[in-house]
């Protein structure tokens, strides 16, 4: 049962994985919304099982690299377009 649950879990985080590279981060988060329980779960500690949980994290370690870039990005462009209508505003004033 366990190894069940794992499997739907890697397959949940293989398509997170799929939706971040693509930049769907509604889908991201949908999907995360179905994983969490999954992972709640208790485990067992056989090879099989321990081989997903690693390869869940080792997908985790690639979404949270993904997401990092993509927040610095948007806060990048954001500090960009601040600047921007700061210096608008400056040149607007008499």
């Amino acid at each position: 049962m366990s190894v069940d649950v794992l499997e739907l879990a890697l397959g949940l985080t293989r398509a997170m994985l799929a939706a971040a590279q693509a930049q769907e981060w509604p889908r991201l988060i949908e999907l995360e919304a179905e994983r969490e329980p999954l992972l709640l779960r208790r485990h067992a500690s056989d090879p099989d099982s321990l081989a997903r949980l690693d390869e869940i994290l080792a997908y985790d370690r690639q979404l949270q690299a993904i997401v990092g870039r993509a927040r610095d990005s948007a806060a990048e462009q954001w500090q960009q377009e601040t600047d921007r209508a700061r210096a608008i505003a400056a040149y607007a004033r008499p």
